[in-house]
């Protein structure tokens, strides 16, 4: 297959910024040449002038509702979404019922990969049965090819089982990933605390459901010398406290969500549900705060937060509605809506990539000679309204629609194929 003339878009590449033909064969970069000459029957793709092509965008923490909700999001419909969005692998919640816990659960789920435009990762519970209390059999399922641990967002996780837990991770070379939210301070909390919240006269979720988890996690870290993964930051407090975290060289490292980076607690003013995300929308100065940490490197990847919840879970009075949106297809858009003129298309598509791929210690994917053809195709110019019917998975819950995208995914590669973005 004959890729011609894509403009490299990879600061990890000595061809960036150059406009080159990419030949793949199986599932490799066998050649990258100003001009390449077809062999007899190659495939050629073209693409309109100025389209540009960068290392497949990897995500962190979208939900599978495989197994036990597949009416909200299956194998097949997260795959039509994340490959829309230009995402090539995408490490997934183990927050399915039962919950992704055992070594089956994630031979299973990797044991799907290998044809289609996205593999999955499976990220594995951090306590049994998600209850908070005992840890799963982790070194047992990092051997088996879990690359991170996780009860969720929503979860709390006690200090002890914490500390037992970055002590095990130590010792087994794996990872920690915890949301810092504690759910308890909040036990109703609908919406960010604040004039928003008080106008609509709804329970409000203040900053200290973040900091004070937080605070304690940075603390564990620096006590058991261990890593940590901060999962959704969302205020600007938590993303001091990382930024002291790293200065202190403590391996902690952090995400946002491309929702965070583009929007604010006002949105919630008209009641619409599919802004009810966890954490919670925030402050305009937490939002401004957020960017400010992609840009300095204090948060290393931004991620979907892609949580798929049908109607009957989301058409409800908005107290009752569940929290929880869509992201996969719109994320790369909003990045260069929100991120344009505050960082290159190079930091951006790093921040897609590279980051999250650095977070869960995978292997580095560029556009290099002999390197994984794992490749996303894209656009960066122009918008256009984001509408229902362009949606590809299950639900409908997406805060994009009617809203315009900037730029456009025109397709991955991946695992030897070209895959349309439809």
């Amino acid at each position: 297959m004959l890729l011609r003339q894509l403009l490299i878009t990879d600061a990890g590449s000595p061809h960036n910024g150059q406009t080159f033909d990419l030949r793949i064969q199986g599932n490799e970069i066998t050649d990258l040449a100003l001009t390449l000459v077809p062999s007899d029957g190659e495939e050629e793709m073209t693409f309109p002038q100025g389209t540009r092509v960068a290392p497949g965008f990897f995500d962190v923490g979208a939900y599978l509702g495989d197994p036990g909700h597949e009416e909200r999001e299956d194998y097949d419909s997260l795959i039509r979404q994340a490959a829309a969005g230009g995402f090539t692998s995408v490490a997934v919640l183990p927050n399915s019922d039962p919950p992704r816990q055992s070594v089956t659960d994630v031979a299973y789920l990797l044991g799907r990969n290998g044809n289609g435009p996205t593999d999955l990762l499976p990220l594995a519970a951090l306590s049994q049965d998600l209850a908070g209390k005992d840890l799963t059999q982790m070194l047992e399922l990092h051997d088996a090819g879990a690359p991170a641990f996780t009860d969720g967002a929503k979860k709390r996780v006690s200090g002890s089982l914490l500390k037992r837990s970055l002590e095990y991770a130590k010792a087994g070379d794996c990872l920690v990933m915890v949301c810092p939210y504690d759910e308890n301070l909040v036990p109703e909390g609908q919406i960010h605390e604040g004039p928003v919240s008080a106008r609509l006269g709804l329970p409000g979720i203040p900053e200290m459901s973040e900091t004070i988890a937080l605070r304690r996690a940075i603390e564990l870290v620096r006590y058991t010398e261990g890593k940590l993964i901060v999962h959704l930051l969302s205020t600007a407090a938590g993303v001091e406290e990382v930024r002291r975290a790293k200065a202190d060289g403590l391996a902690v490292s952090a995400t946002v969500s491309a929702h965070h980076l583009q929007f604010t607690v006002e949105e919630l003013a008209g009641f619409d549900p599919n802004f009810k995300v966890i954490p919670p929308l925030r402050e305009e100065g937490d939002r401004l705060a957020l960017i400010e940490g992609v840009r300095d490197g204090t948060i290393d990847a931004i991620v979907t937060n892609h949580v798929a919840r049908h109607g009957e879970e989301k058409d409800l009075e908005f107290f009752y509605a569940d929290f929880g949106a869509l992201g996969l297809q719109t994320a790369f858009g909003q990045c260069l809506s929100v991120l344009s003129g505050q960082l290159s298309i190079e930091e951006i598509v790093h921040k897609l990539g590279a980051g999250p791929r650095a977070l869960l210690a995978q292997a580095p994917r560029h556009l290099r000679q002999r390197q994984k053809a794992e490749l996303v195709i894209f656009t960066t110019e122009g918008e256009t309204e984001f509408l229902a019917e362009q949606l590809l998975g299950k639900t409908q819950n997406s805060p994009l629609i009617g809203r315009p995208v900037a730029g456009k995914v025109l397709g991955v590669v991946n695992n030897g194929k070209f895959h349309a973005a439809k």
